[in-house]
């Protein structure tokens, strides 16, 4: 008897610890607006040293990182090689670098054929750069995450894509770091220490938000898609964010990896005007009714300072 009890209470703990075990939380980081996307011009120099620091931080980490480019901003009077060196330093780092149009084109604004136009326009330098490395842009990251004015054009925009070997890039998480980083870039040197000091709070937030989200709408933490701009306040605090993740349980994947979890194979509909994580987009078109829907808007005297500077 005393046997059979025994064994029932090592069995009561040995299901509690399966059930108590932290979730496998994954997460892809994506960055965009390559090679950089500050608003102020800036020297090439100041450029590189931001294009370091981060994939600095990308590589103590680990992080399978993926970069998207916007080709347009290559185009430097007198600089354009030493700017096309800024991609070449992502590929030598280990990173996969995909398209993100030529003009960061809106696609509620533009015709279908002008946004086409863009994407064969955004990888000529880019395929130039992978080819010699056996490689292609395999990736498309829609700017503003705009998809689509119907469901009509997006599949036919996406067809177009497939013909030209990409797959769409969805994004799970973002955090209105353009937001932060407007505010950063007009900053003094107190004014940033703020700035930073307010940022990676927020990350917590709309982490908070979107891990509640993919609960509701799978039941599990599904793999996550990060997405961030390549600018200065990332360039100074991504070690720092990627070491905030880390805390939260997160290891890092690839976007490959990420896009495997059978969650992406939901289905969408054109976003229109608006671009919201695939998690929103998901839960409307599934019909299921969700207690949050992204993270909430920076406040307080962050969001001012952007009111009244960066709009």
């Amino acid at each position: 008897m005393n046997l059979l009890r025994t064994c029932f209470i090592v069995g009561l703990l040995l299901c509690g610890a399966v059930m108590a075990a932290p979730a496998d939380k994954r997460i892809a980081i994506s960055v965009d607006d390559l090679p950089l996307a500050n608003q102020r011009p800036l020297s090439l120099a100041d450029k590189q040293a931001q294009t370091e620091r981060m994939l600095a931080a990308l590589r103590k980490h680990q992080v399978p990182a993926i970069g998207f480019v916007n080709e347009d901003r290559l185009q430097v009077r007198g600089e354009v090689d030493g700017h096309i060196s800024l991609l070449q330093r992502w590929l030598d780092a280990g990173m996969e670098l995909g398209n993100h149009g030529y003009g960061h084109l809106s696609m509620q604004k533009t015709p279908l054929d002008q946004y086409q136009d863009a994407v064969l326009r955004g990888d000529v330098v880019l395929r130039s750069l992978l080819v010699p490395r056996g490689q292609a842009p395999r990736y498309w990251r829609h700017p503003y995450l705009q998809t689509g004015k119907s469901d009509e054009e997006t599949a036919q925009f996406e067809a177009f894509l497939a013909r030209r070997g990409y797959r769409v890039a969805p994004v799970t998480v973002e955090h209105d770091d353009y937001v932060f980083a407007c505010v950063y870039e007009r900053a003094d040197a107190a004014g940033k220490r703020r700035t930073l000091e307010a940022y990676l709070p927020h990350l917590d937030l709309a982490l908070d938000a979107y891990e509640r989200m993919s609960q509701e709408l799978f039941a599990r933490q599904i793999p996550q898609i990060l997405l961030i701009h390549a600018n200065e306040i990332n360039a100074d605090s991504l070690d720092a964010t990627l070491q905030r993740l880390r805390e939260r349980g997160y290891r890092f994947i690839t976007l490959d990896e990420a896009l495997a979890d059978p969650a992406y194979a939901s289905p969408t509909a054109a976003s229109k005007q608006f671009g919201s994580s695939w998690l929103a987009r998901w839960a409307r078109a599934l019909n299921k009714k969700l207690s949050v829907y992204g993270q909430p808007d920076p406040s307080g005297w962050v969001a001012e300072r952007y009111a009244a500077e960066c709009r």
